[in-house]
């Protein structure tokens, strides 16, 4: 086929976009089909009428990539491309309307608040009494951690805002969660291993565990009781059907000291390097990097 492959952007994680472009870019040369790369700008629709493609593969991460603006744009093209649709693609991306649809779906999830501006102290104060210390503060629609600060005092909390406020409009206040971290890749009804998350000299999974070489350890299975386990798979599936995610997606899960799940997010448009945990997830069951690739091509 004739693929565009769309990598880069203007998005904080546009290094990350560029790193799955690359890799996905080698395999789908090696599949044979031929690959045009596009960074995309404001003349993206000219540019996919020049190149004619038969098919689109979103490497975008962030922002116009994921949420739901590209995926009409391409629709509005009739030009099929990978992930989920507008509505999923832009509801995932809003981690405040995703709470609120996991709320109304029973799904657990961590207590929150939302700010466009940095709060007072009073307020501070208000919100650390109703949700507790450390808490998470990060963009509202961002991803790979970009952003993300744990306050760990109620002075914190305001200057950590003020940085979420330099990648969004709008930053998400989150109820700390100590425990394991899980993440569950679903590919179309099929749901992968769990992989079990464990940062190496990080307080959390941040930019550096995420992508850094040794930044991070992946156990599978999680050291995890099976009923446990079961609990948390099930929390994530439900979080992905709850988004009407489809494709390839990734939901992460937390597991409390008591062994309660707590859905963070769901990502429509895992990330595809070479510490990336979707393709290990698909790898632990026999699905080879390319065959990952060439089964999401087969559902253009």
């Amino acid at each position: 086929m004739r693929i565009a492959l769309l990598a880069g952007g203007d998005s904080p994680e546009r290094e990350v976009s560029l790193m799955s472009g690359k890799a996905v870019e080698a395999v789908l040369l090696r599949l044979g089909h031929t690959v045009t790369v596009i960074d995309p700008g404001p003349d993206l629709p000219i540019d996919l009428r020049k190149t004619a493609p038969e098919f689109v593969w979103i490497a975008l991460h962030g922002d116009k990539g994921e949420n739901g603006v590209l995926q009409g744009l391409l629709d509005w093209m009739g030009l099929p491309y990978n992930g989920s649709g507008v509505l999923a693609s832009a509801i995932a991306m809003d981690k405040v309307i995703s709470k609120r649809l996991f709320l109304a779906d029973g799904i657990p999830t961590p207590g929150y608040r939302v700010a466009t501006v940095p709060p007072d102290l009073e307020l501070s104060r208000q919100w650390v009494a109703d949700l507790g210390l450390p808490l998470v503060v990060k963009p509202a629609d961002g991803g790979s951690t970009v952003g993300v600060t744990i306050a760990q005092t109620t002075d914190q909390l305001a200057g950590a805002i003020a940085l979420s406020l330099k990648y969004c409009q709008q930053v998400l206040i989150e109820q700390y969660i100590s425990g394991q971290e899980i993440t569950v890749t679903m590919l179309d009804d099929q749901l992968l291993p769990a992989i079990e998350i464990v940062p190496q000299g990080r307080e959390f999974y941040d930019y550096e565990a995420k992508y850094a070489p040794g930044g991070s350890r992946h156990l599978i299975p999680p050291n995890l009781e099976a009923s446990i386990l079961e609990r948390a798979v099930d929390a994530a599936h439900r979080a992905c059907k709850s988004l009407h995610c489809t494709g390839l997606v990734r939901a992460d899960v937390l597991i409390d000291s008591s062994g309660n799940p707590w859905v963070l997010e769901v990502n429509t448009l895992p990330g595809m390097t070479a510490t990336s945990l979707a393709p290990e997830a698909a790898q632990a069951i026999g699905i080879s990097f390319e065959q990952l690739i060439s089964r999401l091509l087969e559902k253009r």
